[in-house]
């Protein structure tokens, strides 16, 4: 039985100026890390910003998974985070980063059991030809990320482009490009040692008035 959108995926109704300091932030610290279109292996790529992180993958906050990433500490001091007071207490200082060349998808997945709900902001060539989507396939009893090759008919799709949007990672979703341009989007977790439900990190972007229903 499919759940309904409401438990997948919700718009979020941040400020331009919101908006704009986390794109100025991407580029004042993480896209320099990024890897180039051509070594897209079908994969997003993590970032820590905390001093002292490390990233190892396969280990650590990437344990049950195997995704490339890196450490940029000096980013969690930049005052533009200041735009999000309200809800940096529920915020990790980590992101997963999905840099999605023309033409091309990230397939169907379930991310790993330790990877927290995320809310995805549009960073670069987000459009209505970027297609994010969610799908009614059954789940395995795992802590690991799971995937297929093939991808069946969506249940539901929405565009990540003028909004961001509150994510359920631990439901079947994937990503279209069908553009003719590199679609970024940044991927801020939530806190990794609260774990909240989907439902609670929704709640919580109700009551902060960033989701209406």
């Amino acid at each position: 039985m499919s759940l309904p959108a409401r438990d997948l995926f919700a718009k979020m109704h941040f400020s331009e100026e919101q908006l704009n300091a986390i794109k100025q932030i991407y580029y004042k610290y993480f896209h320099e890390h990024m890897p180039d279109d051509k070594d897209y292996v079908g994969r997003a790529t993590s970032v820590l910003f905390y001093k002292g992180a490390k990233w190892k993958a396969g280990e650590g906050y990437d344990r049950n998974h195997q995704v490339g990433g890196f450490v940029v500490p000096e980013a969690k001091e930049d005052p533009l985070w200041d735009h999000f007071k309200d809800i940096m207490p529920y915020m990790e200082p980590a992101a997963v980063i999905t840099k999605l060349p023309a033409g091309k998808t990230m397939h169907p997945h379930v991310d790993r059991a330790w990877r927290p709900e995320a809310i995805y902001f549009p960073i670069e060539g987000c459009s209505d030809q970027c297609i994010s989507d969610y799908y009614d396939i059954p789940k395995a009893d795992t802590q690991n990320s799971q995937s297929k090759t093939e991808h069946p008919t969506p249940i539901y799709s929405y565009c990540i482009n003028t909004h961001a949007y509150l994510t359920n990672t631990h439901e079947w979703h994937g990503v279209r490009n069908e553009s003719n341009m590199t679609r970024i989007a940044f991927g801020w977790n939530f806190k990794q040692s609260e774990m909240r439900s989907y439902a609670e990190c929704r709640d919580i972007m109700i009551k902060l008035g960033y989701v209406r229903e």
